[in-house]
């Protein structure tokens, strides 16, 4: 078992080809002029070749089969690690290089070459040990796509998430795919509202024949509506599946098509499409990332639908608010002529004296009944007013308007011996002065109203700030309000009907005003109570901004 020289060049023995032979990679060894002159079993199975071949006919045609694994361009032999082994008389390290056999087939080995010196410690050849790396460049390969993949479908979610446009969701939905799977064409189609026909929604690079043959098609005709029913992915190719693609495929220049179906909420939403004129077939993990993107695409479509939806019924209700606002404001308008008419002529008819004192009674209950309908009519063409007409903010000094507020109304604070107090320091802000001057003005009038016949009679006004707003107060420890009633306040002519109440007097608009301004500029307003003769707490927000 050796390795004799003889006239400068290398004789295996036999001894030592069948050692190699039980080594489980593959051994090459070369002369000083890099030539092969021996191997084992293993290398010879990687080249393709029987051990029967003549090494010096055909050494220099296998050292010709290697080739660049990146560019895919042959490395010549002088460049091979054999020549440069000899050349430095050291060690060349690993290096990958792309093989290609007689055949055809291809595979990827490392190799790792040594120098041989001889007795005068001269080179005389290398030994080359080659290691088939084939599976796990393959294996790398596939999780280098794999994450580029799963990349792009991270990217589609992060992209879809950001618009909610329906037409700009199925667009990038079409473009996204094919990019990601290297198709030369795609469509998304979504079923009609019965889900009998299926409809073309979006493509790319798509014929007006298929276009036409395709749109409004019944569902259970193609392979579209068989994927949409199934929820399974098909992929078809013309050597493979030629029966079952679609006519217009056939006639196409697509030799391939990838059907996957777009679910939300793992239900069916509609169906995507991939076209490819070269001949492919779905790995099983190319087919979990396609149902991916489908769910992430039926997820995009259907959060659109409804946008969509809310839309439509969000400029419906808007309508039918104006139209309702525009109704309330005429038919409050006309009604105020007739009540000025009715009060002046029973002033006039007062006025004349040559009235009993009977009739003078009715007609002072006339006058005073109009009056109240007057009023009425007033504050609902305000209400309509409120948000119909442009309003611009202004630099607000809400102090000073409290000021103003609680003296304006200090004979009735007085007459009823109510101590108004302010806590807190009140903010100058930019809001619409007279919109914020109504609300502290209904709320303080509310408690004043039903502050019943508290020994102590108490009103506090104040305001807390906050990061992004101004939260406003607006307490009293009257009649209080039981907890059923704490939405219902709010709405337009609700009052409480009590004992105690009988004798208040309101339009029952007064809340109703408070609730629309405040929610007209940005804010929110509650009550807090602890039910009755325990008084009332109204909140209001309003954004600094």
């Amino acid at each position: 078992m050796s390795v004799d020289l003889k006239d400068g060049g290398i004789v295996i023995s036999n001894d030592l080809l069948h050692l190699f032979d039980e080594i489980g990679e593959g051994v090459i060894v070369t002369n000083r002029f890099a030539e092969i002159v021996g191997m084992n079993r293993m290398s010879e199975k990687m080249f393709g070749i029987s051990r029967e071949s003549n090494l010096n006919k055909v050494s220099v045609a296998l050292l010709r089969t290697f080739y660049d694994p990146g560019t895919r361009v042959q490395v010549l032999p002088a460049n091979l690690p054999f020549k440069q082994a000899i050349a430095s008389e050291r060690p060349i390290g690993s290096r990958e290089f792309l093989l290609k056999r007689e055949d055809g087939t291809e595979l990827y080995v490392q190799i790792s070459t040594s120098p041989i010196f001889g007795e005068d410690h001269h080179v005389t050849g290398t030994l080359g040990i080659l290691i088939d790396v084939t599976n796990r460049r393959t294996l790398e390969q596939m999780l280098t796509q794999r994450n580029l993949q799963l990349s792009a479908v991270n990217r589609i979610a992060t992209l879809l998430n950001r618009t909610i446009d329906f037409k700009e969701v199925l667009e990038y939905s079409v473009r996204q795919t094919m990019d990601i799977f290297t198709a030369d064409a795609g469509a998304v189609l979504l079923p009609d509202k019965t889900g009998s026909r299926i409809y073309v929604a979006a493509s790319a690079n798509l014929n007006e024949d298929f276009l036409s043959e395709v749109h409004g098609s019944q569902v259970n005709s193609n392979v579209f509506g068989k994927v949409l029913n199934s929820g399974i992915v098909e992929s078809l190719n013309r050597r493979a599946n030629f029966h079952m693609m679609p006519d217009l495929i056939k006639n196409s220049p697509f030799d391939s098509i990838v059907v996957f179906p777009l679910k939300s909420k793992g239900k069916g939403v509609g169906v995507g499409a991939l076209f490819s004129e070269i001949e492919r077939s779905l790995e099983d993990p190319q087919r979990e990332i396609i149902e991916a993107i489908g769910t992430v695409i039926g997820a995009a479509i259907e959060n659109s639908r409804l946008h969509e939806e809310t839309l439509q019924k969000t400029r419906l209700l808007e309508s039918k608010n104006q139209e309702l606002q525009q109704f309330t404001y005429a038919i409050t308008h006309d009604l105020k002529s007739p009540i000025l008419v009715i009060e002046g002529f029973a002033k006039e008819l007062k006025r004349s004296g040559r009235l009993d004192m009977d009739q003078d009674v009715l007609m002072g209950a006339i006058m005073s009944s109009s009056g109240r309908l007057h009023s009425l009519v007033n504050d609902l063409l305000e209400l309509a007013r409120v948000g119909s007409v442009e309003a611009t903010p202004e630099l607000a000094d809400v102090g000073a308007l409290v000021d103003r507020i609680l003296s304006e109304m200090s004979y009735r604070l007085s007459e009823k011996k109510i101590k108004a107090t302010t806590l807190g320091a009140f903010p100058k802000f930019y809001v619409v002065t007279r919109y914020v001057e109504r609300v502290l003005t209904n709320l303080i009038d509310n408690a004043i109203k039903y502050m019943g016949d508290q020994p102590a009679p108490q009103i506090l006004i104040g305001v807390q700030e906050k990061d992004d707003h101004f939260l406003f107060f607006v307490r009293d420890n009257g009649m209080g309000i039981p907890e059923e009633f704490h939405e219902r306040v709010f709405a337009i002519f609700q009052r409480i009907k009590t004992r105690e109440t009988d004798n208040v007097e309101g339009s029952g608009l007064g809340l109703a005003f408070v609730k629309k301004i405040v929610e007209l500029s940005g804010g929110t307003v509650w009550l807090e109570s602890a039910g009755k003769g325990k008084g009332s707490t109204f909140y209001f927000t309003l954004p600094k901004h």
